[in-house]
């Protein structure tokens, strides 16, 4: 019986349903939903969007998405990756839902930003040049640290000039009390 699944399996990557039919079922289906979603091409007149044109758009940048084989295989490498860190999170929070967590409030501040943190790696890692568990980075994200320097000097002179009004310390202060509690006196 597994054997005959294998064969199955093999014989839809003969067809090329992972090179062509899913990348063009999922671009297809992400560009129709947004499209639907932002009601850019106006709605008729009793409110609902223009499906026919959003469908006939999304339809071009599928087929114009499969028509290039470097893409393809990009999101090849990609998205197994991506489907294991989403497997992942849903078990954390099924984790969390079994030991009686206070899902209901949320993580909170702290818990998003840490959330953040991990999922940026996460996809940093998905991006990677190999298909193994290896933290490898790409050549295309390296880190040039002088430009990263500047910008990060930039930045703090914008901060800066443009911060510094009484409302916006308040709203600092009350999330710095939510992160990390009252200061000690």
């Amino acid at each position: 019986m597994p054997a005959d699944i294998q064969y199955l399996f093999l014989q839809l990557q003969g067809f090329g349903l992972y090179e062509f039919v899913l990348p063009f079922l999922l671009v297809f289906t992400i560009v129709f939903a947004i499209l639907e979603k932002i009601r850019i091409f106006g709605t008729r007149p009793n409110g609902e969007p223009k499906t026919n044109i959003n469908a006939v758009v999304a339809l071009v940048i599928g087929l114009f998405f499969v028509n290039n084989f470097i893409i393809i295989s990009r999101l090849n490498y990609f998205l197994p990756k991506i489907s294991l860190f989403i497997i992942i999170s849903i078990m954390t929070l099924v984790l969390f839902g079994i030991l009686g967590a206070n899902v209901e409030k949320g993580l909170g501040p702290l818990g998003m930003l840490v959330g953040a943190i991990i999922s940026v790696i996460f996809i940093y890692w998905s991006l990677a040049p190999t298909l193994d568990l290896d933290f490898l980075v790409p050549y295309w994200v390296q880190i040039y640290w002088p430009t990263l320097l500047v910008l990060v000097i930039i930045l703090i002179i914008i901060f800066s000039v443009i911060g510094g009004s009484s409302s916006s310390n308040r709203d600092w202060d009350k999330i710095r009390k939510s992160w990390f509690g009252e200061p000690p006196r």
